[in-house]
């Protein structure tokens, strides 16, 4: 997208550099021929308008002088004469159809009355005086007319004594001046009357506030008007309205011809930048397939095809370069990893190795030894103290004090130090945790040998100090001595519990429980558990509830099982007053369910984590009249855990009770 877009650019580039100045001075000169051509029309246009003007003005002055030529006419004169008005209307009537005047010729005697007229209409009426006095009254209109006329009254006089005998009258209509309105296909000349609004000739919009002269654009039309300089016509415009499409057709035709230039230069323009384009952007598309290439392969063996001496051939051999440098440091990094990677892989080896070594001294052998097969070098060995050159790995712990010194004499790498370094870490760790492991073994077993030992010697005069109670109290009939004697049986079987609850955590620390797995049925078991359970129940008037329907199987061990139970329905027997004790057993997939359920004082949420660590009883105030190691949960914990299951406590609270579930593998 990129390559395209720079191909794009230069092709855009070009186009915008050479359409750009041939626009702009194509619109500079058609701008320019416009305002010319307007101007020079504007001007030619003015010109016509005076001509008009003056065509205009010489043509009504004519009729003036002929209206006074004919007022003076020797006819006329027969106004005084009765009954031969015929005459002066046979004169009037060839008057009019010679000179095609366009109005009313009339003659009115002295007193108005019209005696002669080319309009039949008018004949024997009595005109106005405003229509006999004042020589010219410019357009209005009169009452015996259709349409608005142009007055002109000429006395006439008599011959003979030159009195004034009548009037001569000539109402002229506007379309007298038909003859100047001139129209064709582009231009259109009118006579506009100011005052009344009157067109001669095709009507053109004007403004309202006209002036003397000028001129404006109105919908695609150039308008030009201008006011006849003379005393009688000073309202009437001649306006001349030329359309502007026929009056530019010649530019617009070169619009188009430079058009289809301007087309046929894109086209060139375009075909000429693509392929300098092309030419421009091929060796950068080859850096940039390459760059693309490389960065989806890793493959930096490639290279740029190099073409020329310009300057993308420059960036081209200094990419190549540069690929050449990223190259051969890749390889380079490839090299040091394989190096340490194997470093690392034998340093695995050796920790392996020396992970199976059963004393401190063995670490050592076994750390020489494969430093010598991997080196391939003989004179590695373990020594008390530095002699001679070489490197030497200290080894300083309690049991083992010296050096492993390697006769090498050329110079390390960063990594060989490294390993050599970690080697030495490495032998002194495993020789102090072997250390630490035969001493936490040993105070592990003179522990174990001391509780055994102690938890032996304390039971053989612990069973007779019972046994000797039971007997003395079969005999005793005195009641005081005889709850003295129940006192010393009841605090002689609490010892011997604690004792045993010793003993068997002692076991379990030195790891000499053995797991004896054999199948049984669960019924016997729990039969015998109920057995052992009941009198402590009954005694504190509790009810004990087991599951009757568990007749199946299972494979385990049942002597752990039996003392996990027992410890659990001990303890609910030891911690409920009152309510029952509730045993349920049930399958769930490949487990096996136990729940001891009682009614007791309850466990406090936050305390239910504590309950299964060794020596550990809670601080609870209900709790307190209650005696224990705080050993029974702990061992019965890790029995669970030795038949490959897990315990854990549920309480709602203190008073609420508590339950205790725990599952083991259930596949017979």
């Amino acid at each position: 997208m990129g390559l395209k877009s720079i191909r794009y650019r230069i092709v855009l580039g070009f186009l915008v550099a050479g359409l750009v100045p041939f626009t702009a001075s194509l619109f500079f000169v058609f701008k320019k021929g416009e305002e010319h051509l307007e101007k020079n029309i504007i001007n030619q246009q003015f010109s016509q308008l005076r001509f008009f003007e003056k065509v205009v003005v010489r043509d009504f002055h004519n009729l003036q002088t002929e209206l006074h030529f004919w007022a003076g006419s020797q006819i006329l004169n027969d106004i005084l004469v009765d009954d031969i008005d015929k005459r002066i209307q046979k004169f009037l009537i060839t008057i009019r159809e010679k000179r095609e005047i366009e109005g009313v010729l009339a003659v009115a005697d002295r007193e108005g009355k019209v005696i002669a007229s080319t309009e039949r209409g008018l004949l024997g009426k009595k005109l106005d005086k405003k229509y006999l006095s004042g020589f010219f009254t410019d357009l209005h209109s009169i009452p015996f007319l259709d349409r608005p006329v142009m007055k002109f009254s000429v006395p006439v006089f008599s011959q003979f004594g030159g009195e004034r005998i009548g009037y001569f009258l000539l109402f002229l209509f506007p379309e007298y001046f038909k003859s100047y309105a001139l129209s064709s296909d582009s231009t259109a000349t009118s006579l506009y009357h100011a005052k009344t609004g009157y067109f001669v000739g095709k009507k053109v919009k004007l403004p309202e506030n006209i002036g003397r002269e000028g001129y404006f654009q109105n919908e695609g039309f150039l308008v030009l008007y201008k006011r006849i300089g003379d005393f009688y016509l000073k309202n009437w415009y001649i306006a001349v309205q030329i359309d502007r499409q026929l009056l530019f057709a010649p530019i617009n035709s070169m619009k188009i011809t430079f058009l289809g230039i301007a087309v046929g230069g894109v086209f060139l323009i375009l075909l000429l930048s693509t392929l300098l384009a092309s030419r421009l952007v091929r060796p950068i598309e080859a850096l940039t397939q390459t760059a693309d290439y490389i960065s989806r392969t890793k493959d930096y063996s490639k290279r740029v095809a190099v073409e020329g001496d310009d300057e993308i051939a420059v960036l081209s051999r200094a990419f190549n370069r540069m690929l050449g440098e990223i190259e051969n440091a890749l390889e380079k990094i490839r090299e040091e990893n394989r190096e340490r990677l194997r470093l690392f892989t034998k340093l695995i080896e050796i920790i392996n190795k020396i992970n199976l070594a059963n004393s401190e001294r063995e670490v050592v052998e076994i750390a020489t030894r494969e430093l010598k097969e991997f080196l391939g070098i003989e004179g590695i060995r373990f020594v008390k103290e530095k002699k001679g050159e070489g490197i030497y790995i200290p080894v300083d712990r309690e049991t083992v004090k010296g050096f492993i010194h390697i006769d090498l004499k050329r110079r390390l790498s960063r990594e060989e130090e490294e390993f050599f370094r970690s080697i030495g870490r490495m032998v002194n760790l495993y020789i102090e945790r072997l250390e630490l492991l035969h001493k936490a073994q040993s105070a592990s077993q003179a522990k174990s040998s001391f509780l055994s030992n102690i938890s032996h010697e304390l039971r053989t005069p612990l069973n007779s100090i019972i046994g000797f109670a039971q007997f003395l109290q079969m005999g005793e009939e005195d009641h005081s001595r005889k709850k003295a004697l129940h006192s010393i049986e009841v605090a002689g079987r609490h010892l011997l519990e604690i004792i045993n609850d010793i003993l068997d955590f002692a076991k379990t620390e030195a790891g000499a429980v053995k797991v004896n797995k054999t199948v049984f049925p669960l019924k016997k078991l729990l039969d015998e558990v109920r057995a052992i359970i009941t009198p402590a129940v009954e005694e504190k008037g509790l009810e004990l509830i087991f599951p009757e329907d568990v007749d199946f199987q299972v494979n385990t061990d049942y002597r752990l099982l039996k003392q996990v139970l027992l410890n659990l329905l001990s303890n609910a027997v030891k911690f409920t007053e009152k309510g029952s004790i509730r045993l349920k057993v049930y399958p769930e997939g490949d487990r096996l369910f136990f729940e001891v359920i009682d009614t007791g004082i309850g466990i406090p949420p936050q305390n239910l984590k504590e309950l299964f660590k060794d020596f550990t009883q809670l601080e609870n105030p209900l709790q307190k009249k209650y005696r224990g190691t705080g050993l029974g949960l702990a061992i019965s914990r890790r029995y669970v855990e030795l038949l490959g299951g897990e315990i854990w406590a549920e309480s709602e609270g203190e008073g609420k009770g508590a339950k205790f579930v725990f599952y083991i593998p259930f596949n017979v």
